[in-house]
């Protein structure tokens, strides 16, 4: 199949270029949201990504993300040609200027920016969908597919050129394994599936699939949800017991003089013995009637203590690499930038404004840490570890 099939009709076609990439869709937040993405089978990364024969097109159920995971792309990611408007990383930028990870609706959004390049992280929760990827601006090898194209064209050729040069393209960093579930890997169209979910609903480069444009209102979506900061989920659970007895708790607690988070600790450590890891969760409410329990059952209810007065919290588990896990809390002082820990055996306050370097500089420079689900966490009494890929490193 040539390259250059295109006729007078598709001149027409792409000019609508420039509409479509300011008219965003309303996948994200509505439930017209669309079932399934489709991508060119034979796209390859020797066409920067374009497939030249689209005789065959995949459909990919949204629903079988689900039933995947998300894996690194390796240290350079995967470039793409998905075309994704500037408007897109605006909205993240400002959603994420005053913290580096935001729940809007049922979907958490993450930034990262140690390693010099910007990168972000989306957990779409209706689908089990995450990834993570970065903006490209244009590369010379889209360049030279644009031309080799539209090169004949000085309209479309100019028109596809300054589409890409004032937008971006998505090269992924973590992409569902969802073509090859079987493999702990992600190759290249598994990247252009996972680009394709958020890319622009119109790709008007030939042999790159029309995305779903999911991040497209998220500007407007952001600033008519209940945009929610650190993981701060929408309306917290109710006890399942003893709930009149922990309010009165945590009213005392709030009454008595000098800080809450010290008189917390207070009220706790000391009169409930630190026992080994059982493996098993106990609920807060449960843990409120015990006169012992494990490192995690402190942990947990000093996060849920803490949340439900307003602190911004994270329940982290670290591996020091012993062999042993260790539960605990990280916390954001209230009128403060500062993040501090609380557990069974620590109470450091106001050490850090960066809380992921905390796991190291409190226990030591080569553990590794990860954020498991406290919903999950609760509903299944049980922390369930993830694949050595999803741990993250603390910078010292």
């Amino acid at each position: 199949m040539k390259d250059l099939d295109y006729n007078a009709s598709m001149s027409k076609f792409i000019k609508t270029v420039l509409v479509l990439l300011i008219l965003s869709p309303y996948l994200l937040f509505s439930d017209n949201t669309a079932s399934s993405v489709f991508v060119y089978k034979y796209a390859s990364p020797d066409s920067a990504g374009r497939a030249l024969n689209r005789t065959k097109i995949i459909n990919i159920k949204l629903e079988r993300f689900n039933s995947t995971q998300s894996i690194s792309a390796g240290a350079d990611g995967i470039p793409t040609p998905l075309l994704i408007d500037s408007k897109v990383k605006t909205a993240l930028d400002n959603l994420l200027a005053d913290d580096n990870h935001v729940k809007v609706g049922s979907s958490i959004f993450e930034k990262e920016g140690g390693s010099g390049v910007e990168i972000y992280s989306f957990s779409w929760g209706k689908y089990g969908f995450e990834i993570s990827f970065s903006f490209d601006s244009i590369s010379k090898d889209i360049i030279a597919e644009i031309e080799k194209v539209y090169g004949n064209d000085a309209w479309l050729y100019g028109e596809l050129k300054r589409s890409y040069s004032d937008n971006y393209s998505v090269r992924i960093r973590k992409a569902e394994n969802v073509w090859g579930a079987e493999d702990n890997h992600i190759d290249f169209l598994e990247a252009i599936i996972s680009a394709t979910v958020i890319g622009n609903t119109f790709q008007p480069l030939l042999g790159v699939h029309d995305g779903l444009g999911v991040l497209d209102q998220l500007g407007l979506a952001a600033a008519r949800a209940d945009v929610i900061i650190g993981k701060e989920y929408l309306e917290y659970r109710k006890f399942e017991k003893n709930g009149g007895q922990i309010k009165s708790f945590m009213s005392n607690i709030g009454g008595m003089k000098g800080d809450f988070v010290d008189n917390l600790r207070g009220s706790i450590a000391g009169r409930r013995r630190i026992i080994e890891d059982d493996g098993e969760i106990v609920l807060p409410e449960e843990f409120f009637d015990m006169k012992e329990g494990d490192n995690s059952d402190f942990a947990l209810f000093y996060y849920d203590i803490l949340r439900r007065n307003k602190y911004q919290v994270k329940f982290i588990v670290i591996d020091s690499g012993a062999g042993e896990l260790y539960s605990t809390v990280l916390f954001r002082e209230k009128g403060s930038e500062l993040w501090g820990l609380i557990d069974s055996n620590n109470l450091e306050r106001k050490r850090f404004s960066n809380w992921r370097r905390l796991p190291a500089l409190i226990f030591s420079s080569s553990v590794k840490y990860f954020e498991p689900d406290i919903n999950k966490v609760i509903s299944s009494r049980k922390i369930t570890l993830p694949p050595p890929s999803m741990w993250s490193t603390s910078p010292y």
